[in-house]
């Protein structure tokens, strides 16, 4: 068992809850079945199931509709005309802080909206031959960001004249089990009449010209001649237009000979057992945004044949195979007829972020106390990042207008504490630590406190990528990284990435400035990298040694800190001073409470105090022989700069930016990175036996930290960055930094950018 001193726990309501986050309003023309009705009901089925507050307006009622999630607000016109249901939404809608979500609904309803002082962000479905907008029409006071279902939309929404930021959002649908399940494959095939031996082909969609089932009656019919198979057209008419393309494919059904192999179960009550019971899907659309059947089929596991049309080449997946748009029936048959009948029913779902779209949303204009920088940052928990942080906060109080956002819990009160005391106001932007939450909670925070900077500080890369993709362009992003171990989450990210269109070099070129601790050797490409170290304040000048070997240990209890190492080393220092003692202090998250049980076993009969996390730096005031600190991805530790700025020799190993601290010989001992427990116990046997030289390695080191680390010093290096203006944002990546990509221009929501597969 651990002591429960030595495990850190959250502590709730430590610090206020300030959830920035509006209820989610969304406009769509219609709730009949279709891609881009299946996404606004996901979407706001997930922010339901988060406890989101949710109206939607339907502008037109249908005869067939999905369903609505359960818990929303839900309004569908009745008898009064369009333009007075939307004048009515509008008188309801106009004191909102956020924007209103629209699909599918034309500028001339959008207007009612606008002229009433509500902002809307339209979503577009599909390509440029389907749209129901002209965004060249769009005024950036009502329509402050548009979304687009794929890069190809986006493309198209800025050719076309659109002047306001289009932010790119690929929706992945939700399949449930009943798409994997055999029983009810045999079941509806029995009800389409298909045997078990028919390769039966899906067509999923409603029956209009844009979806030219009459070509993928062709297909069937050469499809035929090759194999025995069957077509199921999932989806029914509309109206007028669409009925009489129902006539006219099934004409052409009838005069190809393929009339009996023709299914047509109209619109389906759920989509999931009609995909069980197919062995393929072709998609033959004229043009498509980014096709939710192709996917949802996708995801069913069953492959895909379909037209290379808008949005249908960012998916990228081993059983899609896309043809040119004008390619013929024959050779979607072709394709067709290399895949079998399927025996079994394996599940291939995408990676999902159905939510990310409300992040569009949050853009606000300024209306409460002014500041001019966020800072995120994961916990406030007793670490040297949060410590960074703290004192930074501290030392910029009354002179630099602030507030610090704390996305996840919190293990320890002296941060929050030592921010209360200097009047530097920090919240939570979120109940949670959901990422997605989070970010739009920034976002809306950053607005409506006119921040001129919103500076990561060692946050969750999923919010910072987030935030990333939906910041407007006059807001600066600032990331300040801890160390090496922040690139390589940001590389952990990328699924989370793909699934919001979104990548970690984008984030990167993003950034107005990235702040490193130390001089990393490698670090990503930035318009602007800046060097400043972390800084301490100075401890009390201190020349008495204690009275016998007094070794400290001062961090969190973290595989991290090898503190493992620690003790083997401090076995071999007991053999030959029996009186050493080994102090450590601080404590494990959960996530680490085996390794501080293995760490109490380990030094078991050793004289080492687990003393639990001190509520302030008392410990550095003690007398201690040395302080060890070993470490991976380190970037600049406050534990050694605590320890130098107290007189303390430091015994630490290379990595990241100890090695611009601690001289071996001269500031303290370094080791090296991976150093064996036998090379710590030999310089912890060194430092015992000439307690003068120790002494003087000591004083040079608290020398150093009062020329180059202080607090002030630190302090008046953030100013410059947080005070300056922005470069112009026709620069390229050239004129950044030496180590950027030469002539890559920084990614805007204005400008295209890159196709981004999904994977």
């Amino acid at each position: 068992m651990i002591a429960g001193h030595l495990v850190a726990r959250p502590i709730p309501g430590l610090l206020p809850v300030r959830d920035s986050r509006a209820t989610l309003r969304v406009l769509i023309a219609s709730l009949a079945p279709g891609g881009a009705e299946r996404i606004v009901v996901e979407w706001v089925g997930a922010e339901l199931a988060r406890g989101r507050s949710v109206e939607l307006a339907v502008l037109h009622p249908r005869n067939h509709t999905l369903a609505a999630p359960a818990g929303l607000t839900l309004r569908i016109r009745e008898r009064e005309s369009p333009e007075e249901f939307m004048r009515t939404l509008a008188a309801e809608w106009r004191d909102g802080a956020a924007s209103v979500s629209t699909h599918l609904v034309p500028d001339a309803f959008l207007s009612i909206l606008w002229s009433a002082g509500v902002r809307t962000v339209p979503t577009i479905h599909n390509a440029r031959d389907g749209w129901r907008n002209d965004p060249r029409e769009w005024k950036p006071e009502n329509v402050p960001m548009a979304i687009a279902c794929a890069d190809s939309v986006r493309v198209e929404l800025l050719a076309a004249g659109c002047v306001v930021p289009v932010a790119t959002v690929r929706h992945r649908p939700r399949v449930g089990a009943a798409a994997f399940d055999a029983g009810l494959r045999r079941e509806i095939r029995a009800e389409l009449g298909v045997g078990d031996s028919t390769f039966l082909v899906g067509a999923v969609g409603a029956i209009k010209r844009q979806k030219d089932y009459r070509r993928a009656i062709e297909v069937l019919a050469r499809l035929v001649k090759r194999r025995d198979a069957a077509l199921a057209i999932l989806g029914g008419a509309l109206d007028a237009e669409g009925l009489a393309e129902l006539d006219r494919l099934v004409a052409r059904a009838v005069a190809l000979g393929v009339a009996a192999r023709l299914r047509l179960p109209g619109f389906v009550p759920m989509i999931e057992p009609y995909l069980a019971a197919c062995d393929a899907v072709v998609n033959v659309s004229r043009f498509e945004g980014l096709s939710i059947a192709t996917q949802e089929a996708l995801a069913a596991g069953l492959p895909v044949v379909a037209a290379r049309v808008g949005g249908q080449g960012e998916i990228s997946h081993a059983a899609l195979t896309l043809l040119d748009a004008h390619a013929a029936a024959e050779e979607f048959a072709a394709h067709l007829a290399t895949h079998r009948v399927r025996a079994s029913l394996v599940a291939a779902p995408f990676a999902r972020a159905p939510r990310i779209a409300s992040a569009a949303l949050a853009h606000r204009a300024p209306t409460g106390a002014l500041i001019d920088t966020l800072f995120v940052t994961a916990n406030l928990n007793a670490g040297g990042a949060q410590r960074s942080l703290a004192n930074l906060a501290a030392a910029l109080a009354g002179r630099h207008r602030m507030a610090i956002a704390v996305c996840g819990e919190t293990t320890a009160t002296q941060f929050a504490d030592m921010l209360r005391g200097a009047a530097v106001e920090a919240f939570r932007p979120a109940p949670d630590a959901d990422p997605i939450a989070a970010a739009e909670s920034i976002l809306a925070h950053a607005g409506e406190r006119g921040a001129r900077n919103v500076c990561f500080w060692n946050a969750d890369p999923r919010v910072k990528l987030a935030v990333a993709k939906f910041a407007t362009e006059g807001l600066r992003l600032l990331d300040v990284s801890p160390g090496a171990y922040a690139f390589a989450e940001m590389e952990e990210a990328r699924g989370f990435a793909a699934c919001i269109a979104y990548s970690g070099a984008y984030y990167y070129a993003r950034l107005d400035a990235l702040v490193l601790k130390y001089g990393a050797a490698a670090h990503p490409p930035c318009r602007r990298v800046e060097l400043i170290p972390n800084g301490v304040a100075l401890r009390p000048a201190r020349e008495a040694a204690p009275g016998y070997p007094r070794f400290l240990v001062n961090g969190r209890i973290a595989p991290s800190k090898r503190i493992e190492a620690i003790v083997d080393a401090f076995r071999r220092v007991s053999a030959v001073h029996r009186d050493a003692q080994l102090h450590v202090v601080g404590a494990a998250e959960e996530r680490h409470v085996g390794y501080a049980a293995a760490l109490r076993a380990r030094a078991a009969g050793l004289a080492v105090r687990f003393r639990g996390a001190a509520a302030d730096l008392a410990p550095v005031d003690e007398p201690f022989t040395a302080a060890l600190v070993l470490g991976t991805h380190q970037g600049s530790p406050n534990a050694v700069l605590e320890a130098m700025a107290a007189s303390i020799p430091v015994i630490a190993n290379d990595s990241g930016g100890t090695r611009e601290l601690v001289v071996d010989g001269h500031t303290g001992w370094l080791l090296a990175e991976d150093a064996p427990s036998g090379a710590l116990a030999a310089a912890m046997l060194e430092a015992i036996s000439d307690p003068a030289e120790c002494a003087e390695r000591a004083r040079r080191a608290r020398e150093l930290v009062r020329k180059a680390h202080g607090l002030d010093a630190m302090a008046r290096k953030y100013l410059a960055i947080l005070d300056a203006g922005s470069a112009p944002r026709h620069e390229k990546m050239d004129a950044w930094t030496s180590t950027s990509a030469p002539g890559a221009p920084r990614p805007s929501l204005r400008a295209p950018s890159p196709a981004t597969a999904v994977p």
